[in-house]
């Protein structure tokens, strides 16, 4: 009897006969759904004479030629393989057949195959973009959302991120946010997302109108969908004209909505899209009076470190500004910042002194800030081990000493030992701020013994 499995099947495939070649690949392609097939089916050797049936004139040899190519491409091995026995220049080729499902064959193999980091550079190489991104504007939805799958593989890769751009793929991406299929939603938000992390792109994304429909996705009620076209926005809102264009945009209400989003990742790139924003001088009005106070402050106790540490620096931005230093204490914003003081993250404790020491400079703010209790834990980062929490504490404490009415409560509280103690320190800044803050204190009667 006949030995079984593949081999007598891979001989067939090498049969000059067009109908027992096409019996043989639809046997190969349906046996390769089985996980131990798809390594079977390669040990055998079935790999070259599939490649050469892509190049096949008839279409339907081609379609199931590549039909077992995708199957087998789900293992990790063979997504390697593949590549090594030159399939690629074939499979881009069959991108552009005249047959759908040829076509759609292709695309799933490439897609199997791309997920691996050296293929992902090799599909470019081989000239794979100019078909992808051409069938991203296919009339046909399926053939898009393959296409479409292709490149977000590909998007994963540094420098596919420039190519793909290069290559013309934005303006499809771009008009597929504004589609009504939602897979291709996702994949087209979730595409951008990634070509975003790259700064020039970041810029071209915008000169090619993608601000206003990802702004336009931020109410969506597709989960992934609003994260990533934040997400998106976010990378963009990092470059100083995208700041602007994306506030005039009108991107502020939708950003600021998000800050209740229920969803970790949604309310990180909110948060960190509106510390971006908050840079921009126009914006820091513009972000108050679209109401984000409140909801800032109230995400100053959010659990969530990243969260906390975005909102701490947007306030710190947006204190700044001379009305937002009184709008900030209207809203409740100083027991927050306070607390801040305490944080075991050094970066939130430095955001924290930084906003207060801002705060500070409005001359009524002097005394609400002392009132709330920030005189305590000010005085305990004069003796922290980071060098730019104690100065900006001994700043906090010298603008605070400012106030006549704060100075012997500075004393009362036991800041003038930390105060004397920082004279002696190395950094010449902190020497000078302690040196003023003294100063001040020591203008009073009864302080003026205690020194």
């Amino acid at each position: 009897g006949q030995t079984p499995g593949p081999p007598p099947l891979v001989a067939l495939l090498h049969s000059q006969n067009a109908a027992v070649q096409e019996q043989a690949v639809v046997c190969i392609r349906n046996l390769s759904v089985n996980d131990e097939n798809e390594i079977k089916i390669v040990q055998e050797g079935a790999l070259p004479p599939l490649i050469k049936l892509l190049q096949s004139p008839v279409e339907r040899i081609q379609e199931h030629a590549a039909g077992a190519l995708r199957n087998l491409s789900v293992n990790n091995d063979n997504k390697v393989k593949i590549v090594i026995e030159g399939a690629l220049p074939h499979l881009i080729a069959l991108l552009r057949s005249r047959d759908k499902r040829v076509q759609v064959q292709a695309c799933q193999t490439l897609q199997n195959i791309a997920v691996n980091d050296e293929n992902e550079v090799a599909v470019v190489r081989e000239g794979g973009l100019p078909p992808l991104i051409a069938l991203l504007s296919s009339p046909d939805e399926e053939l898009q959302e393959h296409a479409a799958v292709v490149v977000h593989n590909l998007s994963e890769n540094a420098e596919n991120k420039v190519k793909i751009v290069r290559e013309g793929g934005l303006p499809p991406l771009i008009s597929l946010l504004s589609c009504f299929n939602l897979r291709l939603l996702e994949l087209a938000t979730a595409t951008i997302m990634n070509l975003a992390t790259n700064p020039e792109n970041k810029v071209r994304i915008a000169q090619r109108g993608g601000v206003a429909p990802l702004i336009g996705l931020l109410p969506s009620s597709n989960d992934l969908v609003q994260e990533q076209a934040m997400g998106a926005l976010c990378q963009m809102s990092m470059n100083a004209e995208n700041k602007v264009k994306i506030q005039q945009e009108g991107a502020l209400g939708s950003i600021i909505a998000l800050l209740k989003s229920p969803n970790e990742q949604t309310l990180i790139y909110a948060s960190e899209a509106l510390r971006h924003l908050s840079m921009n001088a126009q914006n820091k009005e513009e972000i108050e009076r679209a109401g984000a106070l409140p909801l800032l402050v109230e995400l100053l106790s959010c659990p969530i470190d990243e969260v906390q540490e975005h909102v701490a620096v947007c306030l710190q931005n947006l204190s700044v500004n001379a009305n937002n230093k009184i709008r900030i204490v209207q809203v409740g914003g100083l027991p927050a910042l306070i607390e801040l003081l305490r944080s075991r993250n050094k970066k939130v404790q430095a955001q924290g002194v930084v906003a207060l020491r801002n705060l500070s400079v409005n001359a009524d703010n002097k005394v609400y800030i002392v009132d709330e209790g920030a005189l305590p834990p000010l005085i305990a980062l004069l003796r922290s081990q980071d060098e730019n929490i104690q100065e900006q504490a001994c700043g906090t404490i010298w603008s605070l000493s400012v106030n006549a009415d704060n100075r012997p409560r500075i004393v009362q509280e036991g800041g003038l030992p930390s105060l004397i103690t920082l004279l002696r320190h190395a950094n010449e800044k902190i020497q000078e701020l302690g040196v003023l803050a003294i100063r001040n204190i020591s203008t009073t009667d009864e302080n003026k013994i205690k020194i």
